[in-house]
C-alpha cells in the first residue's frame, strides 16, 4: 500500500487512462468477472429464499428468524475474517468462503428442489453460511489494493461498486423471472454455480507480493525511511489509537447503520404500504431509483481521478444524502423515487472516494483487520436498526422516522466536518 509517492516514480508512471485502462490488469479483469457473477446469485438467493419460505406454508416469523440466523453470523464473523485476510491473504480467504458456501447452497438448492425444507433445516444452512459471508466481505475490501496500483484504485473501487449495483439489478430481475418459470430451487442452484465461477476466478489469478510502503517507492528519502518502516511495525491497537479518520469513520458507520437498516427494511416498505398506498411494485421501484442511482454514482466517482478536496466532495455528498432521507414522504411514490435516485447518486460516490482515501491510509498487513472492523460497524448494527424501526414506526408511524433520521445523520456528517482528518481526504 503507497502511503508516499516520490516525485520521480510518479513523473515516469503512466497515469491511470480513465476506467477501462484496468480492464488489460489480468487480475483485476478475472475479480471484477468472478464478483459480477457472484453478486448476480446473491440477487438470485435475496428473491429466492423468502419465496421458498412464505409458498411452503412458512410466514414473516419464520422467513425472519432465518435472515436472523443468518445475519447474526454474518456480523460476528467479519472481525475474524479481517484477521484471517491479514494473515492468509484475502485471495485464500474469499477462496476457501466461496469453496464452503458453493457446498451450503448446494445442499439448501436440493433440499428445496426435493421437497419442502424445514425450518431448523433452513436454520443449519443460514448461520454457517452467513458466517462465511460475513468472513468474506472484509477480504473482498482488502483485495483490490492488492490487485492495483495506488493511483488506480479509485477507478477500481468504483468500477467494483458498479459492478455490485448493476448486477444486483440484474440479478434481481433473472431471479423474479427463474422463480416464476421454474422454482425458487432452480434460483438456489444458480446461486450455488454463481459460486463455482467466483471460485474458478480467484484459482486464475497470479499470486503477487504484497505491495507495502518500501517495495512500492522507487527510492524514499531518508527522512521517509524512518516513516515507512513506522507504517510497517505499528501494531493493529496502536494504528486504532492513532488513527483520526479510522476512528471517525467508525463513528460515522455505525450510526448511518443505525439510521439506514430501518429506514430501508422497515420504514420504507411501511410507509409504501401505509400512507402512500402502494403496492410492491411501488416498493420495488422505489428501490431501483436507489440502485440506478448508486450504479451512476459508482462510475462518476471512479472517474475523477486525483481531484483536489476529495473530503469537502464526501462531505457535501453525505449532507445531500441525509437530506434526501428527510425529504423522501414528501411527494409520494414519485417523490420517494427521486429523492433514491438522488440519494443513491450522492451515496455511491461518497463511498468510493472514502473506501479509496480509507484503503491508502491503511498500512497493508492491517488492511483485513481495518476493513473488517469497518464492515463489523457498517452492518453489524442492522438487527438493532430494524427493531427500533419497527417499534418507533408502530408507536409514531413511518413518515416520522425519515425526516429524523436525516437529521441524525446530517449532524454525524457536520461533526465529521470538524475533523481535519475527513477534510484533507
Amino acid at each position: 500500500m503507497v502511503f508516499h509517492q516520490d516525485d520521480s516514480t510518479s513523473a515516469t508512471k503512466p497515469a491511470a487512462k480513465g476506467m477501462l485502462h484496468l480492464f488489460r490488469v489480468r487480475n483485476f479483469v478475472l475479480l471484477f468477472s468472478g464478483q459480477t457473477i457472484s453478486i448476480i446469485g446473491d440477487a438470485l438467493y435475496a428473491v429466492a429464499l423468502p419465496w421458498l419460505i412464505l409458498t411452503n406454508g412458512g410466514n414473516a416469523q419464520e422467513l425472519g428468524i432465518v435472515l436472523a440466523a443468518y445475519g447474526i453470523p454474518r456480523a460476528a464473523s467479519m472481525l475474524v475474517g479481517g484477521w484471517l485476510s491479514d494473515h492468509l491473504r484475502p485471495r485464500q480467504v474469499m477462496l476457501i468462503a466461496d469453496a464452503v458456501r458453493l457446498l451450503l447452497m448446494a445442499v439448501l438448492a436440493a433440499l428445496a428442489l426435493e421437497g419442502h425444507p424445514t425450518l431448523w433445516q433452513l436454520c443449519a444452512i443460514a448461520v454457517p453460511l452467513g458466517a462465511f459471508s460475513g468472513a468474506f466481505t472484509p477480504a473482498s475490501m482488502s483485495i483490490v489494493p492488492d490487485t492495483l496500483d495506488s493511483e488506480d484504485l479509485q477507478a477500481g473501487n468504483g468500477l467494483m461498486m458498479a459492478s455490485m449495483q448493476g448486477a444486483s439489478l440484474v440479478g434481481s430481475a433473472v431471479a423474479g423471472v427463474v422463480v416464476a418459470a421454474f422454482s425458487a430451487g432452480m434460483a438456489l442452484a444458480i446461486d450455488a454455480a454463481t459460486f463455482l465461477v467466483s471460485a474458478f476466478s480467484l484459482v486464475l489469478m497470479r499470486t503477487t507480493p504484497r505491495v507495502t510502503a518500501s517495495t512500492q517507492d522507487a527510492a524514499p528519502s531518508e527522512e521517509e525511511k524512518p516513516a515507512a518502516s513506522f507504517q510497517e511495525q505499528i501494531g493493529f491497537w496502536q494504528y486504532l489509537g492513532s488513527s483520526r479518520l479510522i476512528q471517525t469513520n467508525l463513528l460515522f458507520f455505525v450510526v448511518s447503520s443505525l439510521i439506514a437498516g430501518g429506514l430501508i427494511e422497515v420504514a420504507l416498505p411501511a410507509l409504501v404500504h401505509g400512507p402512500m398506498h402502494g403496492g410492491a411494485s411501488n416498493y420495488g421501484a422505489i428501490l431501483a431509483s436507489w440502485g440506478a442511482g448508486a450504479l451512476g454514482g459508482s462510475i462518476f466517482a471512479g472517474t475523477l481521478g486525483k481531484r483536489k478536496h476529495k473530503g469537502m466532495l464526501v462531505l457535501l455528498g453525505g449532507l445531500i444524502v441525509s437530506v434526501m432521507i428527510a425529504l423522501l414522504p414528501i411527494g409520494g411514490v414519485y417523490g420517494a423515487m427521486a429523492c433514491m435516485l438522488i440519494g443513491g447518486i450522492a451515496n455511491s460516490g461518497i463511498t468510493v472516494l472514502l473506501f479509496t482515501a480509507i484503503q491508502l491510509s491503511i498500512p497493508s498487513h492491517l488492511m483485513g483487520r481495518i476493513m473488517g472492523l469497518l464492515m463489523f460497524s457498517s452492518l453489524g448494527m442492522y438487527p438493532l436498526s430494524v427493531a427500533l424501526a419497527g417499534i418507533l414506526s408502530n408507536q409514531f408511524g413511518p413518515a416520522l422516522l425519515f425526516p429524523v433520521g436525516g437529521l441524525v445523520l446530517g449532524l454525524a456528517i457536520l461533526f465529521c466536518m470538524t475533523q481535519k482528518a475527513m477534510r484533507d481526504i
